[in-house]
C-alpha cells in the first residue's frame, strides 16, 4: 500500500564546535572516521533509499534533513525542522563509544514519559521498527552484532516541546565504532560500502512502515 508523509533525518553533530548543546562530535573509529560524517554519510544513504522506495512503491514522500553538510545545529533548532514541516517521523542518527572501547551493540532512544512524552507508546513502536532495521542488518554481516534495545533517554533533540506533539521521533545509535570490528565492519573493510548500504534500506523501509 502506498504511504504519504513527512520525514525528518538528523545526521548527529556537525561543523567544529558546540552549538545549543549540540556537539561537533562525540565518537571516533577506530582508524580516526569521526561520527559526525558517519552520521551525514548515512543520512544520504536513508534519503536516497526513501527516494527509490517511493519511485518503485508509489509513496508520496517529503523527506528532509537536519543539515547536508559539516555544520553544526543546536538539538532544539532540529528538532524544530520536524515541527515546521508538521513531520510524521523524526529520525535522529547517531553512533556510539565505550570509555574502555569493549562495547558493541545497537541501541535506539526514545523521550522518556517523564519528560512529558505525549506519544511516548506511538514512539516506542516507531523506534522498534528501526531497532529492528538496524540490528538485523548488521547481524546478517556480522554474527558477534548486540541488540541493547530500545530505551528512554532524556534527549533535547527528542523533547516534544521542540518537535510538538504529533512527531514520531527516536534516536539510533548505530554501533560503538571505536570498535576495530566496528570499523571494519562500516568504514574500512572490504564490505563496508554493502554493509552501509543494506543498513541504509532496512533503514527507509522501515521508515516507509512506520508511516
Amino acid at each position: 500500500m502506498a504511504k504519504t508523509g513527512t520525514i525528518v533525518i538528523d545526521p548527529g553533530h556537525g561543523g567544529q564546535v558546540e552549538v545549543g548543546d549540540s556537539s561537533a562530535n562525540n565518537a571516533i573509529s577506530a582508524s580516526g572516521v569521526l561520527e559526525k560524517n558517519i552520521t551525514l554519510r548515512m543520512a544520504f544513504l536513508v534519503r536516497e533509499q526513501l527516494i527509490n522506495l517511493a519511485a518503485a512503491e508509489g509513496h508520496q514522500l517529503t523527506i528532509f534533513l537536519t543539515r547536508e553538510s559539516d555544520i553544526n545545529i543546536g538539538l532544539a533548532a532540529r528538532a524544530k525542522i520536524a515541527k515546521t514541516n508538521k513531520a510524521h517521523l523524526f529520525l535522529s542518527i547517531h553512533c556510539n563509544g565505550s570509555i574502555g572501547h569493549n562495547a558493541r551493540g545497537t541501541e535506539t532512544l526514545i523521550s522518556p514519559l517523564a519528560d512529558g512524552n505525549t506519544n511516548h507508546a506511538a514512539d516506542q513502536a516507531f523506534a522498534q521498527l528501526i531497532q529492528n532495521a538496524v540490528f538485523n542488518t548488521i547481524k546478517s554481516h556480522d554474527a558477534n552484532a548486540k541488540d541493547r534495545g530500545v530505551k528512554d533517554q532524556s534527549l533535547g533533540v527528542l523533547k516534544d516541546k521542540h518537535l510538538g506533539t504529533t512527531t514520531r521521533a527516536c534516536l539510533v545509535e548505530l554501533e560503538f565504532i571505536d570498535m576495530k570490528a566496528v570499523d571494519v565492519l562500516l568504514n574500512i573493510g572490504p564490505n563496508s560500502l554493502q554493509v552501509r548500504f543494506d543498513i541504509a534500506k532496512s533503514l527507509a523501509k522501515a521508515l516507509i512502515e512506520a508511516l
